[in-house]
């Protein structure tokens, strides 16, 4: 029984091998080579027609993409890697800005809050001494300190 199961399978086999078309073809420098699939792009003989040969998908379709190369995968990956990266130091740089700016704006609140406050201020003037500041040029302070608030910290 196992023999006749086994004699079976074995013609069964043999058949599918002996249904395949072989072609044969010249490539540019002459060489004749020989396959089970012609090639798309040459003249092909037949030397043994298959009684079912295979499709060959016909020219590319607009909806069926044509599989990639390794070397393409390989480059895809890279543009996508590449991008990755070139977004990841975009945002990093963003995130250094925008943490710059957050820390004038709270110095420059709490210098408008002390200006406020009535304390004595003051300046080193020409001579590198220390000057306080009267009253007039307290208030324009005040007005200089608001206006930058405004700038540094509107968002």
């Amino acid at each position: 029984m196992l023999r006749n199961l086994l004699v079976v399978l074995l013609v069964c086999a043999g058949q599918t091998a002996f249904a395949q078309g072989i072609y044969s073809w010249k490539d540019a420098s002459g060489r004749v080579h020989y396959s089970d699939l012609p090639p798309p792009d040459a003249t092909v003989r037949t030397v043994r027609q298959a009684p079912l040969a295979p499709s060959r998908p016909a020219a590319a379709d607009s909806t069926q993409a044509a599989p990639q190369s390794y070397a393409e995968k390989e480059l895809a990956f890279r543009k996508r890697r590449a991008e990755a990266a070139e977004s990841e130091e975009k945002s990093r740089k963003n995130k250094a800005t925008e943490d710059a700016r957050e820390r004038d704006c709270t110095e420059m609140r709490h210098q408008l809050a002390a200006l406020e406050s009535g304390q004595s201020f003051s300046r080193f003037d020409d001579n590198g001494e220390r000057a306080l500041l009267d009253e007039n040029e307290r208030s324009a302070e005040i007005e200089r300190t608001r206006k930058a608030v405004e700038r540094t910290c509107k968002q």
